[in-house]
């Protein structure tokens, strides 16, 4: 079952794809008016690599109390196509590397399918989901500290809400808040079955665009 997290990744992207279908419904004239603006406005392909401050957490079911927070930077980078003036299909890879409170390092790493729409064509703000693959390496996932860390493949959850500043421009900047979710499933313990183990990751950041 994929959850909260799951059902909200999976409206955002209904959402995007409801608006790329009116888009594409406009008549000739607004659709012919792609070829103008500047050089940016005409590209079709972006590349956006950038940074962030991501805070992580470990839950589970019927875990007595959550995993501790865990703060450090993490890296982003992708690249899409612009499918229409609000809509983009693209892929990006998201890396965060961190010490647990027992000292060891936990790896995570998030490749997913990502789907992009602006509500206002005039405006830089734009929304974001994704699907895909988490690669987790010594999660720890028992709040206790008893069981030893494992290493995971997950289903890769991600949603977020940005600004985009010089959309015009060959080269801008954006400013964004994501989610993160890796959903790692139930785990077979010395002391019982662990259900609905979670990793959940929030980060600030900000990243070049290219275009």
């Amino acid at each position: 079952m994929i959850g909260r997290s799951g059902r909200i990744a999976v409206l955002v992207i209904a959402l995007a794809g409801l608006t790329a279908a009116g888009a594409g419904a406009q008549t000739p004239a607004a659709a012919g008016s792609g070829g103008e603006g500047t050089p940016a406005d005409r590209s079709k392909g972006w590349f956006v690599a950038g940074t962030a401050a991501t805070t992580l957490r470990g839950d589970c079911q019927d875990c007595e109390q959550p995993g501790a927070f865990i703060h450090t930077a993490s890296v982003l980078a992708g690249a899409g196509r612009r499918i229409n003036d609000r809509m983009d299909a693209g892929a990006e890879v998201f890396w965060v590397p961190a010490d647990s409170p027992s000292s060891s390092r936990i790896n995570s790493t998030f490749v997913v399918a990502t789907a992009q729409f602006r509500p206002w064509q005039s405006r830089g703000f734009f929304l974001k989901a994704g699907m895909g693959m988490a690669f987790v390496r010594n999660w720890v996932f028992d709040g206790t500290g008893v069981q030893p860390p494992v290493t995971s493949k997950a289903l890769g959850l991600t949603y977020s809400a940005g600004w985009v500043f010089r959309r015009h421009a060959r080269a801008g900047l954006q400013l964004m808040g994501t989610q993160h979710v890796a959903a790692l499933g139930d785990f077979q313990t010395t002391t019982g079955p662990i259900e609905n183990v979670v990793g959940n990751y929030w980060s600030l950041g900000a990243a070049i665009v290219i275009r």
